[in-house]
């Protein structure tokens, strides 16, 4: 609102998203035009209490973000080159009166096979043997980023 243009950054989980001060920063942020905000969503359908359309179903998020006024992409956030590409034009985006949001579809625990796609492993740490399991079936090609 200063006049900024330093692009400023959040991200947020779904979950955190039935919060209500999430959605007056939304309402505000569009209200007043703060278009060099870009937030990021990871939307991969899991909080600590469990899957999010159980907890607090908040439906479509693209469309949610939309409706309140902002410039909304979609990206793969498991795909590191889809990532970069989403950050790319969301910068692009920015600057042209409207807050940027960005939903980063994501599984939670990917390429882990006991952690993928569950809320179980939200918030808690893998023992020893657990964790050596993990670090075997990631990609070498995580180190490249």
């Amino acid at each position: 609102m200063n006049g900024d243009s330093k692009l400023v950054y959040s991200l947020h989980g779904d979950g955190e998203l039935n919060e209500g001060q999430i959605w007056e920063a939304v309402m505000f942020a569009a209200h007043h035009k703060v278009d060099n905000l870009i937030s990021t969503v990871d939307w991969n359908g899991q909080q600590i209490d469990g899957p999010t359309d159980k907890v607090l179903n908040m439906g479509n998020l693209h469309e949610k973000f939309e409706a309140f006024g902002w410039h909304v992409l979609e990206m793969n956030g498991n795909d590191m080159d889809d990532v970069i590409a989403g950050l790319d034009k969301a910068k692009a985006a920015s600057g042209k009166g409207k807050p940027v949001a960005i939903m980063m579809h994501t599984a939670m625990g990917k390429g882990v096979d006991f952690m993928e796609g569950t809320h179980e492993w939200h918030g808690i740490a893998p023992n020893d043997e657990q964790l050596a399991k993990a670090l075997e079936q990631l990609p070498e090609t995580l180190g490249d980023y």
